[in-house]
């Protein structure tokens, strides 16, 4: 039950409610301080101007999101994703659908935004939207009321224009039940692996063999490219001692980052839950807290809420006596979470009604919220600082080596006060002594000539690579006699795979002929595997994205119970052992399969209905950083 709740705040639906006042506050207050305020146009959709501290403030949103999830790899992450450009190409879109939803004729009345800005949390008082309340958000926070009110008009009115391409959608049950069935009707299998290794001893070559095979294939016989370089480390410590903070920066931090310092409060309850279906009739609802009553009615008289839990609660945590654990604000739905933390300690609820059905709930523990002093806090704080002022040091350092040419070298690492140290030669199967594995460092020397100086970029702890590039091999084909060993293992292993997908197929005949699989994987030296997959798992243990060990799975049964798999070089013979389809909570994932294809439905027509926009817009794109062959 905690999980369910728990998911149920984090859904989809969910997320994309209160996203809406998130990326609102960033993108058009969250960084203006930082940027400015001044006029700076990096495009043009159909007239309406895109600002570069408009993008800058929604690119530095999304950042930030990537930074909660990866840390200090989400820098990495928004240059693979191509951050910049997809931000630009979502604020466009913006424009553009804010158009075509004015020339609909669709609006964001005066009602429908208070009505959401009375629905938001932080904006109201004892569970009521509060004036005061929101105007010293507002402010707090140097948000222009005004500002973010039409802020919040355009996100309403993206949700209607993306309603009303959606108007008419259906998916019909036969549609739900198919993807249901793929999501979570799982079949077991046991399967057999041909491996060619274990035939490789039933081969025997010719030399004529080898020698054809050696002429044949001359790029699978030569020497790897070798290097050999000089080189210095340098890491972030280098320039921390060297750093200094402030106080009035230890505050500012603090001040900025205090819910950092802030440990939540928690509860240890427990609950006892009578499910309700959604839109049940009201005398349905009315015999549940009928019931609840009475069994609220027994605690009051003295009754264990545990003992009454077990036999009552209609959930995963009934065996437990309905025990929830620990929960920190957040973690359960608005309703539950409401009710459980204004709860006394071991007080017990009035009827409490979430998305889920009924609930009583009972407090047993509380942890209160501790905030960390500043003064306790200052010596993380300068720490985390001085970190970040050293690495900025650093990158600062790395791109003006990066430039330098290798001349210059031994002079540079005698400022640093950094030893150099000389490589032997190594190829990018090697492991260097103190670097580790070469195998990144030589897709970087590939392109690098003799003589030339670079940066192989690592991580600030594992400390940064400054090298010079002394000589070079290229690969050269080795003679016949030196390969003959590895020759004779290529050619020899080729043979036994097809020994083994000759043994797969025979054996297939024989199973379907009577004979045990057992006997078969006894014959053969070979061992089974058990496995257990659905139609949309991609990939399968031990074996890959193997599209074919997939569709020949699924396609047994209990009157076709064996199959095999050829993919490739690999051959795996398969056994049906059983499909099963778990049936509790099947009404509530279907609920989810038809609203996640119906969401899979929107965004395709949203998709779609961009692609026309897009084709018949006129964006001048006007700052060069942003221009892309589809840019126009």
């Amino acid at each position: 039950m905690i999980q369910e709740l728990r998911e149920y705040s984090n859904n989809l639906f969910f997320k994309l409610l209160m996203g809406v006042i998130a990326v609102t506050f960033v993108l058009s207050f969250g960084v203006g301080g930082f940027f400015g305020d001044r006029k700076e146009v990096v495009a043009k959709v159909n007239g309406q101007e895109i600002l570069l501290k408009e993008y800058r403030e929604a690119y530095q949103n999304r950042l930030r999101a990537l930074q909660q999830q990866f840390g200090e790899n989400a820098d990495k992450f928004a240059e693979q994703l191509n951050l910049r450009q997809q931000v630009f190409n979502q604020l466009v879109d913006r424009y553009l659908l804010l158009t075509d939803a004015e020339d609909l004729n669709l609006a964001a009345t005066d009602l429908e935004l208070q009505d959401f800005i009375s629905k938001q949390p932080y904006f109201q008082q004892n569970g009521q939207f509060d004036y005061n309340t929101y105007e010293t958000v507002l402010s707090q926070n140097r948000i222009v009321r005004y500002e973010y009110e039409d802020s919040l008009r355009s996100d309403i009115l993206l949700t209607k224009k993306q309603q009303f391409l959606g108007t008419g959608l259906v998916i019909n049950d036969n549609e739900v039940e198919q993807a249901f069935r793929r999501e979570f009707e799982k079949i077991e299998v046991d399967y057999v692996y041909f491996d060619p290794q274990v035939f490789v001893e039933k081969t025997a070559v010719e030399e004529v063999e080898l020698r054809r095979h050696f002429k044949d294939n001359p790029q699978d016989f030569q020497t790897l490219n070798q290097f050999r370089m000089e080189y210095f480390t340098i890491s972030g410590d280098y320039f921390q001692d060297n750093v200094k903070v402030r106080e009035r920066e230890v505050r500012r931090y603090y001040k900025k980052y205090a819910e950092n310092y802030v440990t939540p409060p928690e509860v240890k309850a427990r609950h006892i839950l009578v499910k309700i279906v959604q839109d049940a009739p009201e005398l349905e609802q009315e015999k549940k807290r009928e019931k609840l009553n009475k069994l609220l009615a027994k605690i009051k008289e003295g009754s264990s809420f545990e003992e009454l839990a077990k036999k009552h609660s209609e959930d995963a945590t009934s065996a437990e006596g309905g025990d929830l654990g620990w929960f920190k604000p957040g973690e359960m739905v608005p309703a539950f979470e409401s009710a459980a933390f204004a709860l006394e300690l071991g007080q017990v609820s009035e009827i409490v009604q979430s998305p889920f059905g009924l609930h009583l709930i009972k407090v047993e523990e509380r942890k209160d919220e501790i905030t960390k002093s500043l003064d306790d806090s200052r010596e993380e704080i300068t720490l985390i600082l001085a970190k970040s002022r050293a690495e900025k040091r650093l990158e600062e350092e790395l791109d003006r080596l990066a430039g330098l040419a290798g001349e210059v070298f031994t002079e540079e690492a005698q400022k640093l006060n950094r030893e150099i140290v000389k490589t032997e030669w190594f190829d990018r199967t090697e492991v260097i002594p103190g670097l580790g594995s070469s195998a990144a460092l030589v897709t970087e020397l590939m392109s690098r000539k003799e003589g030339e100086m670079g940066v192989w970029k690592r991580n600030p702890v594992l400390g940064h690579v400054i090298y010079r590039l002394s000589e070079t091999k290229i690969p050269e084909t080795r003679l016949f006699e030196d390969s003959r060993e590895d020759v004779s293992k290529a050619v020899r292993l080729e043979k036994a795979t097809v020994i083994a997908i000759e043994n797969a197929k025979s054996s297939l005949n024989q199973l379907q002929s009577g004979t045990t699989l057992k006997n078969i994987v006894k014959k053969h030296g070979l061992k089974t595997e058990k496995l257990e997959f659905t139609a949309n798992t991609r990939f399968l243990p031990n074996i890959g994205d193997n599209t074919e060990f997939r569709k020949v799975g699924l396609h047994l049964n209990e009157n076709s119970r064996f199959g095999l798999s050829l993919y490739g070089n690999r051959a795996d013979l398969i056994l049906f052992r059983k499909r099963s389809l778990n049936e509790e909570n099947k009404l509530e994932q279907k609920n989810k399969v038809r609203l996640q294809l119906l969401q899979n439905m929107q965004q395709a027509l949203l998709s779609k209905e961009l692609k026309r926009l897009r084709s018949s817009a006129s964006i001048e794109v006007i700052d060069p950083v942003f221009s892309t062959p589809d840019s126009s």
